[in-house]
């Protein structure tokens, strides 16, 4: 008994010695690496002491901030925020759609959503703009996030 055990552990240490040799590795494509960084979820320019009397630099503001200061902007502040915004969602876009959802304000979701598709149209009618709504839409066919999807998508045609 004891050789027989011996053996099969042989047998077992050998197969699993060739295992990892033979053996593919499950991958799957690295699509985006997002991080979420927003702190809270709200739409007040206030909340993170925003004022509109001089253009800041919108570069390397989270989320959250930005987006409060789109919906809070007119004019030239609002081109500046959606354009920023805009290239948020290209960079980090499903957390875009993960943020936008959690905005309780339907109104401000749709404005988000359509100012995105709005600054595609009017200044890059960009490639990557198109690929990543399909992208999106296969990850979110239902939902909130679908909804938001769907909201960005009508606004592109």
């Amino acid at each position: 008994m004891r050789r027989y055990l011996s053996v099969l552990l042989l047998i077992v240490l050998a197969g699993c010695a060739v295992a990892p040799h033979t053996a593919l590795p499950v991958e799957e494509p690295d699509w985006r690496v997002e991080e979420p960084s927003w702190r809270m979820v709200s739409t007040d320019p206030a909340d993170y002491g925003i004022t509109y009397d001089g253009l800041p630099d919108l570069e390397g503001w989270p989320l959250d901030k930005l987006a409060a200061y789109c919906l809070g902007a007119d004019g030239i502040y609002a081109e500046a925020g959606f354009d920023r915004l805009y290239h948020y969602f290209l960079e980090a876009p499903h957390t875009c759609v993960a943020y936008f959802s959690l905005i309780q304000d339907e109104g401000q979701r749709e404005v988000l959503c359509g100012q995105i598709a709005a600054v595609d149209a009017a200044w890059y009618q960009g490639a990557e703009f198109r690929e990543i709504l399909t992208v999106l839409a296969q990850a979110y066919p239902g939902g909130i996030e679908g909804s938001v999807v769907q909201s960005i998508k009508h606004e592109e045609n």
